[in-house]
């Protein structure tokens, strides 16, 4: 019950946060394993994923070797900065998942953990929600995906489902439906 509570209450914190952005960049990141990507091209990039992410870390979920990307030519599905893209994206491995035992182990990839992105409004992110089903190779290696307002929480395949509920109970985001398929023997 304590724990329920903990989570919602750092559910209201998100909510404070993300009304009180757009705002200044938050301080360049974090601690030993965590970097930017190499600096902005073309313009500020917003920090909200950061932000979000900071949320997360807060609540002690279990992520490193974080990415705060600020370059189109170094986000590794190129929409950063487009205007059907997201404008603030962050990418994370969760401690948990076996990164030898994961078919797509490039960094920054969802496989291994999370990302993070931000779009300019609502109907942006579930364009990107569908552009992700359709993408899909294997429906049973579907990732998690979480949507709340402007928020796309992406969460690997090789997480349990309880263990991805509770990034996504962190930011209050609803569960948007993957396959039913078992996701990957393996899952953490």
């Amino acid at each position: 019950m304590r724990l329920v509570a903990v989570l919602a209450s750092t559910g209201l914190l998100v909510g404070i946060v993300l009304s009180a952005l757009p705002q200044e960049p938050l301080p360049p990141p974090f601690s030993a394993g965590h970097h930017e990507d190499g600096g902005t091209a073309g313009g500020p990039v917003a920090h909200e994923a950061e932000a979000v992410f900071r949320v997360l870390e807060h609540a002690g979920l279990p992520m490193e070797n974080v990415v705060l990307h600020t370059r189109r030519d170094q986000d590794p599905d190129g929409l950063l900065g487009r205007h059907d893209g997201y404008h603030s994206k962050v990418t994370f491995e969760d401690r948990r998942i076996d990164g030898g035992a994961v078919a797509a182990a490039d960094p920054g990839s969802v496989q291994l953990g999370g990302a993070i992105e931000v779009f300019r409004g609502t109907g942006a992110a579930l364009a990107r929600v569908e552009r992700l089903r359709s993408d899909a190779a294997h429906p049973d290696l579907a990732e998690y995906v979480y949507h709340r307002g402007r928020i796309l929480l992406r969460l690997s395949p090789y997480l349990r489902e309880p263990s991805a509920d509770a990034y996504a109970a962190v930011v209050g985001a609803s569960a948007l439906p993957r396959s039913t398929a078992d996701p990957v023997s393996g899952t953490v």
